[in-house]
Parts: structure tokens; C-alpha cells; sequence
């Protein structure tokens, strides 16, 4: 029933992405699922039918009631010596670790990086490329990485609007990087981070000791 429930929440909140949704505190459901376009796809081979590597993809909804740690950032590194390719390589050696494999931990990127809506944004090829070169240098091994809008602009509207499935995740205008914990669609916990304070290997640890508290220790 539970699955049903989150499906039909998920559809409700795709036809509605111009009315915000309920900021997710510590603790609360997942209630809609998050679209993306694909730009990365490291887990599947390109033949295999589950690599949505250039497609759309509603990637809370793939990975289901699995624990899932979820990035979104607003900025596009230029280059691997971001921070943001550290919290690439911390999530790949989660995602690749047997116990929490076994268990099915989920990790994706998301850059918040276009002012309307994937068709409609006319800088989303430049946007691509960005995260090409990012990604050429990162070279994620189980980390899915795609690209969203921040603001959206509907039909007929005259002023940009966020997302349904940005605010819902809690995702504020002041964020600039935010990391959610998630599991069986209910948030573990939330970090939140501005691009002058990236993630740093102390926030790294503690979202590594988080996964342990939830999935258990890992073995070294």
C-alpha cells in the first residue's frame, strides 16, 4: 500500500510542479518523486535498457523504499577539484561497499543548474557540456548525475516559479548544496551547505557515520 500511495502522490505532484510542496524536515516522507534529465549513468552498461543516460528520469522513484543519498547543487564545477568530487567519490564508495550494495544504497547528483523547465531552457546544451567536463574528470562509478531546473516558468505565466520537487525536498533559494539522507521514503537527515562552505571531509564522515547508524558499519 505504501508504494501505491507514494505512485499516486508522485503523479499528483508531477501535473502540479508550479504549486510548491511541503518542506521535508528530518523524519518526513518522501512525498514525490524528483525528474531529471540524465546527463551520467555509470551503474548499467549503454545497452542495458535500465541506462536512462540522455532521458528523462524520475530517480526517487527508481531507487523505490532503498536508502538513497541524494545531492542537489545549484553551480557546476569546472573541474574535479571541487569539493563536489570528493561527495562524488564518498557516495561511489558507499553506493560500492558489499554490505550496503547488498542493500541496495542508491546515490545521485542533480545540478540545479537551468532557470526553466529542461525543453524550454535554451541554455541547457552549454548546461551539459559543463557537466560533461565535470563528470570526465570525477568519473563516477555508481553515482547517477543529471541536470534539473531551479525555476521554472510555465505557459502562460509571467514570472518564474521553484519547482514542486525542488521545495519539496527542502531545498531552499539560499541553498547552494543540499545532501539528503533518505530511507523508505522517509528522510534520515538533511545537510546544507553555501558555495563559499562546500562539504569538507568532516561533513563527508558524518554522512558516512549516518549511513552506519542506519545500515550498520561497514567493514574496513
Amino acid at each position: 500500500m505504501k508504494i501505491v500511495r507514494f505512485a499516486m502522490l508522485s503523479a499528483a505532484a508531477v501535473l502540479a510542479l508550479s504549486v510548491a510542496g511541503p518542506l521535508q524536515g528530518q523524519g518526513d516522507d518522501v512525498k514525490q518523486g524528483f525528474r531529471a534529465f540524465v546527463v551520467k549513468e555509470p551503474r548499467y552498461p549503454g545497452d542495458d535498457i535500465r541506462n536512462r543516460e540522455g532521458k528523462m528520469q524520475d530517480l526517487v522513484t527508481e531507487h523505490g523504499l532503498n536508502p538513497v543519498i541524494a545531492v542537489f547543487s545549484r553551480a557546476i564545477p569546472v573541474d574535479a577539484s571541487h569539493p563536489l568530487a570528493a561527495v562524488v567519490k564518498k557516495l561511489d564508495d558507499l553506493a560500492e561497499a558489499k554490505e550496503y550494495r547488498s542493500k541496495r544504497l542508491g546515490t545521485f547528483l542533480v545540478f540545479l543548474a537551468l532557470k526553466n523547465e529542461f525543453r524550454k531552457d535554451e541554455t541547457r546544451d552549454a548546461r551539459l557540456k559543463e557537466i560533461a567536463q565535470f563528470v570526465s574528470g570525477v568519473m563516477p562509478k555508481r553515482t547517477t548525475i543529471g541536470l534539473a531546473e531551479a525555476t521554472e516558468t510555465p505557459d502562460g505565466a509571467e514570472q518564474p516559479l521553484v519547482p514542486a520537487q525542488v521545495s519539496a525536498f527542502g531545498i531552499a533559494p539560499e541553498d547552494d548544496i543540499v545532501i539528503v539522507f533518505y530511507n523508505n521514503f522517509k528522510v534520515v537527515k538533511r545537510w546544507k551547505f553555501k558555495a563559499s562552505a562546500p562539504p569538507g571531509e568532516d561533513d563527508l564522515k558524518a554522512i558516512e557515520a549516518e549511513v552506519e547508524r542506519v545500515l550498520g558499519a561497514k567493514k574496513k
